[in-house]
């Protein structure tokens, strides 16, 4: 699935690095769209080379907590991506984000905004088709009727 020359990727969970800390009331409002849909709708968008998070630290605490494997993301970079501080009290650019997603020092919750030269693309993956349907029932309040997608030549 590609938008314009964005190919949307699954990404494991695990080397996913977060640069800010979520907020718990954000989190939980996210699982529950996820658990109403049973849908994956918003790639997270990560810095190639680090797999810093630069937009979804939410979206990738649901995956955690849903223990999700994997998830589609969108890989830039800080040539493509512009960012600024969201708080007064803090200066940021991309090696700063990057050097702090590597050293787990996380920024409080909506600290940086990452300016994007155009929209995000959008996706629509079942959460069974990344999770594995038993542990996606177990987790989700409803069943969704089995689809196929094709992420980046991996068929769902």
């Amino acid at each position: 699935m590609q938008h314009d020359t964005w190919a949307i990727e699954l990404i494991p969970t695990e080397r996913i690095l977060p640069n800010e800390e979520h907020d718990e009331t954000r989190l939980l409002e996210v699982l529950d769209n996820i658990a109403r849909s049973g849908r994956w709708t918003a790639p997270i968008v990560l810095e190639r080379a680090s797999l810093a998070v630069m937009d979804g630290h939410h979206r990738l605490a649901a995956a955690r907590r849903l223990s999700l494997p994997r998830v589609p993301c969108v890989l830039l970079d800080y040539a493509q991506v512009g960012v600024e501080a969201r708080r007064p009290d803090y200066c940021v650019d991309g090696a700063q984000i990057i050097a702090r997603s590597r050293a787990r020092l996380l920024y409080p919750s909506k600290t940086t905004r990452h300016i994007f030269p155009r929209p995000l693309p959008e996706c629509s993956i079942e959460i069974a088709a990344l999770l594995g349907e038993r542990e996606a029932l177990s987790r989700l309040d409803r069943p969704t009727p089995a689809s196929r997608t094709e992420i980046k030549g991996t068929p769902m």
